[in-house]
């Protein structure tokens, strides 16, 4: 009987172990995803969209793309709120519940894609006007092509990028204007740091719609790869005029501003970066800091931007190195 019991326990506990393996594995797996619209089923671009735990911490940040859609993966069990921040727009801020659960069973696990879709509404005394952040642009498209875009959609979202990328190219064989996959290829050109592919499609997509804010930005940014800070502000300023309560997009207006040496026109979009961001941004405080040390000498103000981005990202990994820095420029004399 002994004999028994413990070749029950033995079993219970190898179990045991295995499902919680299992579930382990299902926890990397769970995602969240759903689109963003208007009261007109209109899909809303580069609205910002975060996901949230029990205790309100914020575990991950995006902006919705071209065609409206967001996506957060990689999450666990749990109970979660997803909430849209329409900032800079005349939309309601909304919120939704989502629990996912994932059931373990011997020899698999189970992950779950939970989908929440949302329609915003007008604040109250709010016009549509063309106040929304990202941008509403219409475009009849092949089925065909549209097809390759969803199949490329698919490829990213299974972290098989070079298929991704070859059918977003087939898209635009179909369609050489098509807008969403112009936009989606720049993108991921510019996470390849190919910045020369980027900003040739970029260009090919602000041509399409001139109020592309992630065409706009996007092309900033690969100006500013490749070193090339005027073609850089240019764009950054244009990204800014359709979203100007960017603070990603303010952020390369300075940073490109700087890389072309007018410092004073640096300090004050990173300063607005700073407002807009309510001090939360560790990206404003490092660029300031580097701003105010290597170019303007002003160490004590380096100092206060180093203490502040700690604040901001306290489990930095170079912490004792940025005290360190602190500690050095507070002792530099006054300039």
């Amino acid at each position: 009987m002994k004999k028994y019991s413990l070749f029950v326990a033995w079993g219970l506990i190898v179990f045991s172990i295995f499902a919680f393996t299992n579930q382990a594995t299902a926890q990397n797996r769970n995602t969240i995803t759903g689109f963003v619209f208007d009261s007109q089923r209109r899909s809303i671009a580069q609205v910002i969209v975060e996901v949230t735990n029990e205790v309100n911490q914020v575990l991950q940040r995006t902006r919705t793309d071209g065609s409206g859609r967001f996506f957060f993966s990689g999450l666990s069990a749990g109970k979660f709120s997803v909430r849209v921040l329409p900032y800079g727009t005349n939309f309601e801020e909304q919120t939704q519940e989502v629990e996912i659960v994932n059931f373990v069973r011997p020899g698999s696990s189970t992950s779950e894609n939970a989908q929440k879709d949302f329609y915003l509404r007008l604040r109250k005394n709010a016009g549509e006007g063309n106040s929304i952040t990202g941008t509403l642009f219409a475009q009849e498209v092949p089925p065909e092509a549209k097809k390759n875009y969803e199949k490329a959609i698919s490829s990213f979202e299974q972290n098989r990028v070079e298929d991704g990328i070859q059918e977003l190219q087939n898209a635009l064989k179909i369609l050489p204007t098509y807008y969403l996959a112009l936009e989606r290829l720049g993108v991921e050109y510019i996470k390849q740091q190919k910045y020369e592919n980027a900003r040739d499609v970029l260009t090919r997509t602000v041509a399409v719609n001139p109020r592309s804010f992630m065409g706009w930005y996007g092309l900033g940014y690969a100006n500013y790869g490749l070193r090339q800070p005027q073609d850089a502000i240019v764009a950054a300023e244009k990204a800014v005029s359709v979203n100007s309560n960017s603070t990603d997009a303010t952020v390369l207006l300075g940073i490109s501003f700087r890389q072309a040496k007018r410092y004073n026109e640096a300090e004050k979009s990173l300063i607005k970066a700073k407002k807009i961001s309510a001090g939360k941004s560790p990206d404003v405080h490092w660029n300031l800091a580097l701003l105010y040390a290597h170019n303007l000498k002003r160490y004590k103000d380096a100092a206060s931007e180093l203490e502040l981005y700690l604040k901001a990202k306290p489990d930095t990994a170079n912490a004792d190195n940025i005290r360190k820095l602190i500690k050095k420029f507070r002792e530099q004399p006054t300039q």
